[in-house]
């Protein structure tokens, strides 16, 4: 038989058994544990997006302000234009002010400045140091996108955000903006604060939460894990079992996935928003956005001739409240809204305190195919600016239609014309033959009628190619010649009437592409038409310069009795003339030449003060 130790009881004798955790325990433990690192996670995560979102933050607001100040300072310049730029700024009550509130207004911002090329102050909201050469300071923008919240924290360096500012196309200044960083670290400390509160109180309510599930959590871990993998792959019948931690872990999943889902939509809204609103803001026409319950919920800048009242303001208001009882939109709006009628191209007329305008107004309801009408977008367009691109085109069909009936018209009366001619030369021809010893007058006599008479023909076929469409061989030629000769030609005719001529030409004047009978024919009929205009005598001035982009202008100027602005829209017209023995094609023709050279030609004119007519021609052909 075995002996045992008197001196020890003999239960302390056996071995005793391993001590476990209880189940209670294990459960706070790993609850308390796992919120932990989740909060842990999350308060790293947390801080660290949030000193992302404030740097960005602030340098967004920077870059906003120095953009401010940017349009102030040229909107300055602008106010007195000529005068010394950095006297402008310094004397700019408006700009100073600007400084001033924006140093003010944003927390992270340690001053704001204009410095010139050398880094000399113009302009500092500190005004002890104006005059004096500030050192740039390291970009913040550069700096910071890859620093760390470790870096944050121990710098105490000041950066700025600079933008460049250009006067007369050259650098002049430059806008600086200082950030300084522990004015960031006083933001992200009191955000740093207010998380580890947070999270100590989010620490606490999980430990209460632990030590109440324990007592009423009574199934094994293992459990509860296969309950939470089944809800991870989406079966959601856990409902059906007993028990608070089944309910629990659906609710809290359930919410999680919402939650998600709220915010990707949210924040995809958001983005589509802002995308519409800058383009349509961009859009002449008016547009307005309005739900099912006659709520405006967007219209942009263009449509607020139709409300009345500035766009960011009309957000959320009735529309019934903005569009009076006997207002021309408020039936259409309602038609769309209560019974989907769509309406198209309705001509309003709309009062506002600048007067009435009149609108082309649509308005179409927003439905998707078998559900109910969300709401309707009414669309306007100020008429005025469709008139006159309707009077435009208008006036190009007619212009066009004249001068294809022109067109033909010329080619028979140039038949008619050139069968004569021809028999003129064959008769010269003849009579060259018939007269072998001709005197040497008569033979110059021939020589020159059979010259006028090729001229003449030239002339037909020139008349015909420039009221035809076609291209024409352009050759570099000199334009100061064709004038000079013109100018030559006529005085002789009109001098003994009056009439002086001026010719001042541009003798550096590139040589042009062109025509040179058509143009030469052409400024004979503008010149010709500047000495009708003054049957009492006159000045016909003719110049010629060279313009900037590649272009020659010709001008010639009378002291006539100049052309009434009624008529100034007429007188391209085909057969439109105030003369008792005009044709009314001249002009046409004038501009049918210049057009053909890919010119322009413009007519400034004032009753009893004269006429001056501006040619256009380009350097390069086709330009």
């Amino acid at each position: 038989m075995a002996r045992t130790n008197p001196g020890l009881p003999q239960a302390e004798a056996q071995t005793s058994p391993p001590r476990t955790l209880s189940l209670r325990t294990r459960e706070i433990l790993a609850v308390t544990v796992l919120t932990l690192c989740v909060i842990v996670l999350t308060t790293v995560m947390h801080l660290y997006h949030t000193q992302r979102i404030v740097l960005n933050a602030t340098r967004s607001q920077a870059e906003f302000v120095a953009r401010q100040i940017y349009f102030q300072s040229a909107h300055a310049l602008s106010r007195q234009p000529g005068k010394d730029s950095r006297a402008v700024l310094a004397r700019d009550a408006e700009l100073r002010a600007l400084l001033d509130a924006s140093v003010g207004y944003d927390p992270s911002l340690l001053y704001a400045l204009i410095a010139d090329e050398q880094g000399v102050a113009i302009v500092h909201t500190d005004r002890r140091r104006e005059g004096e050469r500030v050192p740039p300071q390291p970009g913040f923008r550069d700096a910071f996108p890859a620093r760390s919240g470790l870096a944050l924290s121990t710098e105490s360096q000041v950066y700025e955000v600079a933008l460049p500012f250009d006067v007369g196309g050259k650098p002049f200044a430059a806008i600086r903006l200082g950030i300084a960083v522990p004015l960031i670290r006083n933001q992200l400390n009191d955000v740093l604060w207010q998380t580890l509160a947070l999270a100590a109180i989010a620490l606490a309510a999980a430990l209460l939460v632990a030590l109440a599930l324990s007592t009423v959590t009574l199934q094994p871990i293992r459990q509860l894990a296969e309950d939470m993998e089944r809800l991870r792959r989406g079966e959601f019948d856990v409902s059906s079992r007993a028990g608070p931690t089944d309910e629990f872990g659906k609710l809290a999943y359930q919410l999680q996935l919402l939650g998600k889902q709220i915010q990707s939509d949210r924040r995809q809204l958001l983005t589509e928003r802002t995308q519409i609103q800058t383009a349509v803001d961009h859009l002449e026409d008016g547009v307005i956005f309005c739900g099912a319950d006659g709520r405006i919920l967007f219209a942009n800048r263009a449509g607020e001739a139709a409300l009345g009242r500035p766009a960011p303001e009309v957000a959320g208001e009735p529309l019934d409240d903005l569009l009076g009882a006997d207002h021309p939109l408020r039936p259409m709006v309602r038609r769309a809204l209560e019974e989907g009628a769509a309406s198209r191209n309705v001509m309003v007329e709309v009062r506002t305190e600048a007067g009435a305008v009149e609108l082309l107004a649509s308005v179409f309801p927003i439905a998707e195919a078998g559900a109910a009408r969300e709401g309707a977008i009414l669309v306007t367009r100020d008429l005025k600016s469709v008139s006159v691109s309707a009077r435009t085109f208008q006036s190009l069909i007619q212009y066009s239609a004249q001068l294809a009936a022109l067109g033909q018209l010329t080619s028979e009366v140039t038949h008619d014309i050139k069968n004569p001619l021809h028999a003129m030369i064959v008769h010269i021809a003849f009579l060259r033959e018939r007269l072998p010893n001709r005197p040497p007058d008569i033979t110059r006599s021939l020589d020159i009628i059979e010259a006028e008479i090729k001229r003449a023909d030239q002339v037909l076929n020139r008349f015909l190619e420039a009221v035809r469409p076609s291209d024409l061989p352009l050759r570099p030629l000199s334009l100061n010649v064709i004038l000079r000769e013109i100018a030559t030609l006529l005085q002789t005719e009109w001098q003994p009437k009056g009439i002086s001529f001026t010719v001042t030409l541009d003798e550096g004047l590139p040589r042009v592409p062109g025509d040179e009978e058509l143009l030469r024919r052409a400024f004979m009929n503008l010149i010709v038409n500047a000495c009708q205009a003054m049957p009492e005598g006159g000045r016909v001035t003719v110049t010629t310069a060279t313009d900037e982009g590649g272009v020659i202008r010709a001008t010639v100027t009378d002291t006539g009795t100049g052309i009434p602005p009624e008529n100034l829209e007429r007188i391209f017209k085909m057969y439109y003339t105030t003369k008792t023995d005009g044709t009314g094609i001249g002009l046409a023709l004038v501009r049918r030449v210049v057009e053909l050279h890919h010119g322009s030609v413009e007519f400034l004119s004032t009753v009893g003060r004269g006429t001056t007519v501006i040619v256009r021609l380009p350097l390069e052909e086709g330009a």
